[in-house]
């Protein structure tokens, strides 16, 4: 019988009839992508994958299993990928680099956001306005402008905010931290982006043009800004009247015109307030600052 199937098959063709034969788990699952099948099924959630050995991978999740190890560290991992990953925080191989510039990094991703530095793409946009950005998670905090969401709270006030960075900048108001020297003066600010603005100021560097008239910033939120002056753009809206806006830090400032909420919290006394600038001024006392 064997040798009956054998006479059957195009002897010219026998290789390729090999690499492609259907009994192959690699062609079987090349199929897949094209199909959309997803014959792997969790059966403690409703995970699908086309994959069987993704489905392992996926169960580690439920069973907290965690085979794989550093040999470096205590580190360990339900996956091999995530593995490789962290062995390059030891060794310090940055295997992706950019094809544009110097850059380079040790996880794929990451390299991917920063080819759109290059490129300018904004693939991710806002349902609820025209922002577009290339950052998943600076979509995820532009968008709780809108739905009002305050996940990160200061553990010395009342203050809350939707920004893991904006509470770190906060938290240095109480300890008076500013970590951030200028390199020509005396100023220090607790915010790193403050600086490279301040910077700019000693240098007269202004990298940022409008594309409607001849205004320059040194600041790129400041351009953003100023280009709405041109289109009339207000994407930040108050849920609560008919504001808008077309800056959002407006927005959370007007918001406190409903809530009452006076997050700033002076360090010397108990003076509050719902404004950044009202705090500083009102600090000027304390410490005979002049502006």
């Amino acid at each position: 019988m064997w040798l009956l199937i054998i006479s059957n098959i195009d002897h010219k063709n026998w290789k390729s009839w090999v690499q492609v034969s259907p009994a192959s788990s690699h062609y079987s699952r090349h199929k897949r992508t094209h199909t959309g099948k997803k014959s792997f099924a969790c059966s403690d959630c409703d995970y699908k994958t086309a994959v069987s050995s993704a489905l392992s991978r996926h169960k580690r999740i439920h069973t907290g299993e965690k085979p794989y190890a550093c040999p470096y560290c205590d580190y360990r991992t339900g996956d091999t990928s995530d593995l490789s990953r962290h062995k390059r925080t030891h060794t310090g191989e940055k295997p992706f680099a950019c094809p544009d510039c110097d850059y380079k990094t040790a996880v794929s991703k990451d390299l991917s956001r920063h080819k759109r530095t290059h490129t300018g793409e904004k693939p991710y946009a806002c349902p609820y306005c025209d922002y577009r950005t290339g950052y998943t998670s600076a979509l995820v905090t532009h968008k709780r402008l809108h739905v009002g969401e305050k996940p990160y709270t200061c553990d010395k006030c009342d203050y809350k905010t939707g920004d893991a960075s904006s509470l770190s900048r906060h938290k240095r108001l109480h300890v008076g931290e500013k970590p951030y020297a200028c390199p020509y003066c005396d100023y220090r600010t607790g915010d790193s982006s403050s600086l490279s603005r301040h910077n700019r100021l000693h240098v007269g560097e202004k990298p940022y043009a409008c594309p409607y008239c001849d205004y320059r910033s040194g600041d790129t939120s400041a351009l953003v800004t100023h280009k709405r002056l041109h289109v009339g753009e207000k994407p930040y809206t108050c849920d609560k009247c008919d504001y808008r806006s077309a800056v959002s830090s407006h927005l959370v400032r007007h918001r406190r015109t409903h809530t009452g909420e006076k997050p700033y919290l002076c360090p010397q006394c108990s003076y509050r307030t719902g404004d950044t600038s009202n705090l500083t001024a009102h600090i000027r006392i304390h410490t005979g600052e002049k502006p």
